[in-house]
């Protein structure tokens, strides 16, 4: 079974996956930790981040954090395109995460923003 854990900042969905990951049988994939390391891993996003917002998004093939971040903090546009890219490598990786811990009674799924990227249709809510 698959569990959506989300909530906004400061609302406890820290402590609840630590509290899981005390059980052998529960699987937790934390999506904004994965996203970060998909931004600098993904070669799929590297492309298509450096398409969008220039050769300055990444920095000895680091992603320039400060830089993209700078660009969409007031511009929702390219917030959009941001997530457009990132979002569905994550939902890919997260499908493999399921198929790699089928011996699991529980996967949980943290994601602050769960129902906004639509990943809330691979979970049981609870």
């Amino acid at each position: 079974m698959i569990i959506g854990l989300t909530g906004g900042i400061g609302s406890g969905k820290t402590t609840v996956a630590n509290y899981f990951s005390e059980f052998k049988n529960v699987a937790i994939y934390i999506a904004d930790i994965e996203a970060k390391k998909l931004m600098n891993s993904s070669q799929i996003i590297k492309e298509k981040l450096i398409k969008e917002f220039g050769e300055e998004a990444f920095l000895d093939n680091v992603l320039n954090r400060e830089y993209i971040s700078s660009i969409v903090f007031n511009n929702k546009d390219k917030l959009s395109s941001l997530n457009a890219i990132v979002h569905p490598e994550v939902k890919k990786h997260f499908k493999d995460f399921v198929k790699n811990n089928v011996d699991k009674l529980y996967i949980i799924y943290e994601n602050a923003i769960l129902f906004e990227s639509k990943s809330n249709f691979f979970v049981t809510l609870l």
